[in-house]
């Protein structure tokens, strides 16, 4: 009992006297410390935004003007007939550097009477015709400059939007053969503008706009205002503070200025500063009354329970006992029933972590896609009408198909198996499509013993059939599956449109995530599978390319029930 009123005793001492001031001038500092170091944060932060932004736009305009250059280099590309291998050629090496870079852009070609005879945009833009003879816009610049790029911010082909372009003079020895320009429209920069949190505007040397996130410091003429031209570390606009940063581009031809708003932090701080010291001063004053009553009651149980908590640390979980009726009789409580629902959650976890895998395995295997379902049904009953034995057929195979996908008793198949169900699936898709689709199968016959997914094969076909017909006529599908080196080999390949870039993106990224959250599923769902069955680096992949038709690649541990195929 004596330690105990020393405890409190000295305890109450301390707070007054050691305590509440140092937490007052403790507070003030760190106060200090938190403007300074936010103020620095804001500051990095804005200066980081900056030059991202400016370092993309520069590597994006430093790539294509070295295109523009290698090709304008080759003036045989460009004189006389422009046949489809010299078009084929030129697409080849401009979208090799598009897609490297990630931002799209427009390429023209035009003869030397400035006609186009090669686009990658159905429309001419209207900067680009201009009659032979005047000097105006870029055709100005390059005409200029014969031998050098030339670069210039144009309207674009939106009222809204406005292009860089990059051109150079295609010169024969001394006569001019026509004129390459690369087109790189605002909307095509934009995703970098939205990795930005801070207001960011890009504009060429003159201040004219040509991307920004922000209409606060433009003038109605889609110009930089001045204050911000003007501007060093701080602005002051508007009766607002910020902080300002800007970088020149690409040869000083363009620059990105970064704007981000600091008004409301002082102010917040000014404000939460005069509200701490306020509260401490009233804090100082309630705590020298009721120190001694607050020690005395609630140290009683304090050892109890850290005790009990030592306990705990070294793995023992044993309850607390306390008769008092206070905050720590509270706590007490609920450390209580927290140790009641732990030991019962350590036991549940045990048991739903050997559920989990195989639930999450049936919940794959159920999907269905009810579009071909519809599709079919609908095909069935149309048939129904005029050829009544298709139809039959067409019923027949999508029982079986559906008396397949729905039978939950096995998790792996032989791949015979799953190529008998496939057969179900391609009759369907022979008598929906007709003519218009076609397919060839080679299997290897070792490896028609192998277990795999079931609904493996569908899925791949399918995607083929979702992806590849677009516009065109006709689709064929080739499936190939062999045994090397240990491992089943299955690769799908068709002929058909391809996948755009940013849906072969989506897909790809798709296939590395732990949940689904988009509207593809077949190809997820196989890959997931894969991925908890046998782990990496089992699992699909996924090659396209725009107009060259997909190949998706699928691998498996080439294994049976009893020993390796």
């Amino acid at each position: 009992m004596k330690k105990e009123r020393y405890f409190r005793d000295e305890l109450r001492k301390l707070f007054i006297g050691y305590a509440i001031i140092p937490s007052v001038l403790f507070t003030l500092v760190c106060g200090l410390v938190f403007l300074a170091a936010l103020m620095q944060g804001k500051m990095s932060g804005n200066e980081r935004h900056n030059q991202y932004v400016a370092g993309e736009l520069n590597r994006v305009l430093t790539a294509y003007g070295n295109e523009l250059e290698e090709l304008a280099a080759q003036p045989e590309l460009f004189s006389g007939e422009m046949n489809t291998d010299r078009q084929v050629y030129i697409f080849r090496d401009f979208y090799s550097v598009s897609n490297e870079l990630g931002y799209e852009a427009d390429l023209f070609v035009l003869d030397a009477d400035r006609n186009p005879v090669m686009s990658s945009r159905s429309a001419l833009p209207e900067y680009l015709k201009v009659d032979p003879g005047v000097d105006w816009g870029i055709f100005a610049s390059m005409e200029t400059r014969p031998g050098a790029t030339a670069v210039r911010l144009m309207d674009g082909w939106k009222k809204q939007d406005r292009d860089i372009a990059l051109g150079r003079t295609i010169l024969n020895g001394d006569e001019t053969v026509g004129y390459l320009v690369f087109a790189i429209n605002s909307s095509r920069f934009q995703p970098a503008l939205d990795q930005a949190d801070t207001q960011i505007l890009i504009a060429d040397r003159f201040g004219r706009i040509f991307l920004s996130n922000t209409y606060n410091f433009t003038d109605k003429s889609n110009q930089v205002i001045e204050a911000l031209e003007g501007a060093g570390r701080y602005l002051h606009y508007d009766k607002n503070l910020y902080l300002a940063g800007c970088q020149e581009v690409y040869h000083g031809m363009f620059r990105v200025y970064s704007v981000s708003d600091i008004q409301n932090i002082v102010v917040s701080l000014g404000m939460g500063g005069a509200l701490i010291i306020t509260a401490l001063a009233l804090m100082t004053i309630w705590v020298s009354f009721s120190t001694k009553r607050v020690t005395e009651r609630k140290t009683r149980d304090f050892y109890r329970i850290l005790d009990v908590m030592e306990s705990a640390r070294d793995g023992d979980l044993e309850r607390i006992h306390i008769d008092s009726d206070n905050e720590f009789k509270t706590i007490a409580d609920a450390y209580n029933e927290m140790i009641t629902s732990l030991k019962l959650q350590m036991e549940n976890n045990r048991k739903m972590t050997e559920l989990v895998a195989a639930s999450q395995i049936k919940q794959l295997e159920s999907q269905f896609n009810p579009h071909f379902l519809y599709n079919t049904l609908e095909n069935i009953r149309y048939m129904c009408r005029i050829e009544p034995e298709i139809a039959a057929k067409m019923v027949f195979s999508l029982s079986s198909l559906l008396r397949y996908s729905l039978d939950g008793s096995r998790e792996e198949v032989t791949l015979r198996e799953d190529l008998d169900h496939l057969e179900n699936y391609l009759t369907i898709l022979k008598y929906r499509f007709n003519r218009r689709f076609s397919y060839e199968i080679d299997v290897e016959p070792q490896a028609l013993a192998c277990r795999i997914p079931k609904l493996v094969l569908q899925p791949m076909i399918e995607n083929s059939v979702k992806y590849g017909f677009g516009n065109q006529e006709t689709l064929r599908v080739e499936l190939k599956v062999y045994i090397h080196e240990g491992r089943l080999t299955m690769i799908c390949r068709d002929d058909g449109v391809g996948m755009t870039p940013q849906t072969l993106s989506e897909l790809t990224a798709l296939l590395g995530q732990k949940e689904n959250r988009s509207r593809h599923s077949g190809l997820y769902n196989i890959h997931r599978r894969i991925e908890i069955l046998y782990g990496r680096p089992y699992g699909v992949e996924i090659r396209s390319t725009e107009g060259h038709g997909t190949t998706l690649i699928v691998t498996l541990p080439a294994n049976t029930e009893e020993k390796e195929c």
